[in-house]
């Protein structure tokens, strides 16, 4: 086992961890127009429909089935990010691909025209993603690493039921239940 894989497992044995996931509306300049948050006992912090200030591409309501329709009455990024800071402060914050959640965070802020969060300096971030890469172990001769694998290959892995994946907190739930099994 790696260092990384080590400390993050024990971290989890400490059940001291929120877990957080957002649905976006793409990959490139995208937003987020769903964030949920949930504590390491599976108790809902914050499961919220965003309405981002573009528009959600067909492409993006297909895979997580949220429509520009279901967010035009909800709370813009502008309007709960200082919620979502709260929340996290002094947190240990589990994230199936931890990266790409901070950078969705970072364009939304962007979008609405708040300055840069950096959530790293009052949060620690954990990647379960890159723990459970390790775990799954196809390695990658070429990036010198192991491929990443998607949750649903995760949830697979342990016998986990996929239910409600591409939503902000059937993912949450998902990743809680991936990292029980990879701590134990």
């Amino acid at each position: 086992m790696s260092h990384y894989l080590d400390r993050f497992c024990e971290m989890l044995r400490e059940k001291r961890y929120v877990v957080l996931d957002t649905e976006t509306t793409g990959l490139h300049q995208g937003e987020i127009c769903q964030i949920a948050i949930i504590n390491h006992g599976g108790d809902v912090l914050l499961d919220t429909l965003v309405k981002p200030i573009r528009r959600i591409p067909p492409e993006a309501s297909r895979i997580h089935g949220i429509f520009d329709d279901d967010v035009k009455s909800a709370r813009g990024w502008g309007d709960i990010s200082s919620e979502v800071e709260t929340i996290l402060r002094n947190q240990h914050v589990v994230v199936y691909n931890a990266v790409y959640d901070r950078k969705m965070m970072h364009q939304s802020a962007e979008a609405v025209g708040l300055p840069k969060v950096d959530w790293k300096t009052f949060s620690t971030w954990w990647c379960a993603m890159e723990a459970f890469a390790e775990i799954y172990g196809d390695w990658n001769d070429y990036h010198g690493s192991y491929r990443w694998q998607r949750l649903s290959t995760a949830a697979a892995y342990y016998n986990i039921p996929v239910n409600g994946a591409h939503s902000a907190l059937g993912d949450c739930l998902m990743t809680l239940a991936v990292c029980k099994a990879m701590a134990e």
